[in-house]
């Protein structure tokens, strides 16, 4: 058997050579051909039915003299193939109508609506109602699939959330309270060395101590913040609102309206962490003087709202909120089953909406 040594084939034979059956059938096909083919069917069938028609025609008073007395005849047959046309015409088109429907349905499930299904319909045949009722039942286990996932995503927050509202509870009620005695100590014994030469390094190893202790403050708040926890949600925002407007002087409205809603605690430390970073670049990027803060909640869902007069984002929103904390909070929301979308223009503001529903067995 002979070898080809495809390195000293030129590009352009190369790439017929790999160039499938299908496709130089599709190349040797005359443009007017393809266009022609690719008519709707509806369309064919009439384009058909009138070819007949103006053969008829052409075949009845063409060359040809027809008697006076079969021009009724002929009337009748002008009129029939005429209504022959339109009848197959309307035919083909209501019996392709649930195929457009599919067509329709697919769309919209492509675009993210899931809860599309295909209807019954009374012009299909067997095999059409058939694949109706296949495409339905399978997006009907998508559906289950991805409400099973989005379940699992939520437990999978909220155990996490668990986790670490317990070592951040650890480090502020073990080691954090261990340092702080150590520290009393330290100074205990400074004041009982009065001038001595030890009471100096004694001073710098308690300013360590202190410099510890607040280390672990932070990371205790960080990984928990515990103000959701002793105040409350909306509590805990009139605080971060309070916090920022002191620190920034931007002013910090907050508005809740949770009608008796309990929002799950877990769900509540995201939704503060949410807001805690938008408030965090309303006050270092925005150059805002006013922010407003909402909290919405009503039986199965939650929202929370940050809005600005600020400036907005500059440059691509993407590459944007690359750099800032955005990324984990939607990470989160994403499986906890929820959804977060930022709005911005340059000038105008911008708006963070957090979206997530407590339908879960986790919330």
């Amino acid at each position: 058997m002979s070898h080809i040594d495809h390195t000293k084939i030129p590009g352009s034979l190369l790439g017929k050579m790999k160039s499938s059956p299908a496709d130089s059938d599709q190349l040797r096909v005359p443009r007017l051909v393809r266009a022609i083919l690719g008519i709707p069917l509806e369309l064919k069938l009439l384009g058909a039915n009138l070819i007949i028609l103006g053969v008829v025609v052409l075949a009845l008073f063409g060359p040809f003299h027809l008697q006076a007395g079969r021009l009724a005849d002929v009337s009748v047959v002008f009129a029939a193939l005429g209504l022959g046309a339109l009848v197959n015409f309307a035919l083909v088109k209501l019996a392709l109508e649930p195929i457009h429907t599919l067509e329709r349905v697919a769309r919209r499930v492509s675009a993210g609506r899931l809860g599309e299904r295909v209807p019954a319909s009374i012009v299909a045949d067997r095999e059409l109602t058939e694949l109706s009722n296949t495409i339905n039942h399978m997006l009907d286990t998508l559906a289950a699939s991805r409400q099973r996932m989005r379940k699992l995503g939520a437990e999978v927050v909220y155990a996490e959330e668990r986790e670490r509202a317990q070592v951040a509870r650890e480090l502020h009620d073990s080691i954090g309270q261990t340092l702080a005695a150590a520290s009393f100590h330290v100074a205990a014994i400074v004041n009982d060395l009065g001038e001595h030469q030890a009471a100096e390094r004694l001073a710098e190893v308690r300013e360590l101590l202190h410099t510890s202790i607040e280390g672990i403050r932070n990371v205790s708040r960080s990984l928990h913040p515990r103000v959701t926890s002793d105040l409350g949600l909306p509590s805990a925002l009139e605080a971060l609102g309070d916090a920022t407007r002191q620190r920034s002087l931007v002013d910090v409205r907050v508005n809740v309206d949770i009608t008796g809603v309990i929002i799950p605690q877990a769900l509540s430390t995201t939704l503060y962490r949410v807001a805690e970073e938008a408030l965090r670049n309303v006050e270092r990027h925005a150059d805002a003087s006013q922010a407003t803060v909402t909290l919405r909640a009503r039986p199965g869902y939650a929202e929370l709202e940050v809005t600005d007069d600020g400036r907005g984002f500059e440059g691509p929103l993407e590459t944007r909120l690359r750099t800032s904390g955005f990324v984990a909070m939607r990470e989160r929301l994403s499986l906890a089953g929820g959804q977060l979308h930022i709005d911005t223009a340059r000038n105008k503001g911008t708006c963070v909406r957090a979206w997530v529903g407590m339908d879960t067995e986790a919330a």
